[in-house]
C-alpha cells in the first residue's frame, strides 16, 4: 500500500493522519520521540522490523505468542502523526499480516513520552506490574487502531470500573469486586475487560464482561498475549 493509500485508508479511523519520516523532522520534534524510536526510524524501511522486534524481545516472556507471529508477519513500521481526542501526536505505527489473509493489519503503539495519566489511575500506577510499566515506556499502549481495541489500552483509556454503569449487574447482583478500585486495562471490544483490582495490597487479575459474570484469578500477560494473537 503506497503511502497516499495508506493516509486514505487510516482518515476512516484518526484525524488528520500523516506518514513521517525522520529526516522530515527537525530538532525539536526528534526531540519529542523516544530513544528507541529514534533508532528504529533512523533505519531503512527494510530493516525497521528486525530492530523493532529486538525492542519487543525485552518482553518474549509477557509477548511470547505475540511476538513468536509478530517474527513471522511484521511487514512495516512507520511513524504516524495523527489527532485522537483533544490531542495530537505521534504513533509508531505496525503493518502486520492478518493469519487469515493477505490483508495488513494496522496497530498503533502511541508516544510513552507524552501519555497523561489521569488522578484516578495515578493512585495505582506504581502498583502495576513492572513489567506493564516497562512496556508503557515502549509504547503508550498497542492495539488494532481501526478498533481502539485487541491490545493493551493507552493509558488515557484507562478506567475505574464504577465510572460506567454495568446492567450485568442486575443479572449478577452484588459485584464480587470493588469496582471502586478495578482498573480496565485492555478491551477485546465486544465489551469485554481485562482488569486488575487492587486490594489489602494485592493485584488481582480478571476479565469483566458487559454479558456475563466476571471471572477472576485469571493470569494478567497470559490473557493478553493469547486475546492479542486472536486479533490477527
Amino acid at each position: 500500500m503506497s503511502n497516499t493509500d495508506l493516509v486514505s485508508f487510516l482518515s476512516g479511523y484518526v484525524r488528520n493522519p500523516k506518514i513521517v519520516e525522520l529526516g522530515q523532522l527537525d530538532s525539536l520534534e526528534k526531540e519529542k520521540l523516544p530513544d528507541s524510536w529514534l533508532d528504529i526510524l533512523s533505519r531503512k524501511s527494510s530493516d525497521r522490523v528486525a530492530v523493532t522486534l529486538s525492542y519487543w524481545n525485552e518482553f518474549k516472556a509477557e509477548f511470547e505468542q505475540v511476538l513468536e507471529y509478530l517474527r513471522d508477519n511484521l511487514v512495516s513500521i512507520d511513524l504516524l502523526h495523527s489527532e485522537f481526542g483533544s490531542f495530537a501526536g505521534y504513533s509508531l505505527l505496525y503493518g502486520v499480516k492478518a493469519n487469515d489473509s493477505e490483508r495488513i493489519l494496522y496497530y498503533e503503539g502511541r508516544n510513552p513520552k507524552f501519555k497523561k495519566i489521569n488522578p484516578e489511575v495515578l493512585v495505582f500506577w506504581n502498583d502495576l506490574p513492572s513489567s506493564l510499566k516497562s512496556f508503557y515506556e515502549l509504547h503508550n499502549g498497542w492495539r488494532y487502531l481501526p478498533s481502539g481495541s485487541m491490545g493493551l489500552s493507552p493509558v488515557e483509556d484507562f478506567f475505574l470500573l464504577e465510572s460506567e454503569e454495568w446492567g450485568i449487574l442486575d443479572t449478577i447482583g452484588k459485584s464480587p469486586v470493588d469496582l471502586s478500585k478495578t482498573l480496565a486495562l485492555y478491551e477485546n471490544g465486544m465489551g469485554d475487560y481485562l482488569c486488575i483490582e487492587f486490594k489489602n495490597g494485592s493485584q488481582n487479575c480478571l476479565l469483566w464482561s458487559s454479558s456475563g459474570a466476571p471471572k477472576l484469578g485469571l493470569d494478567f500477560w497470559p490473557v493478553v498475549d493469547s486475546w492479542t494473537v486472536m486479533g490477527f
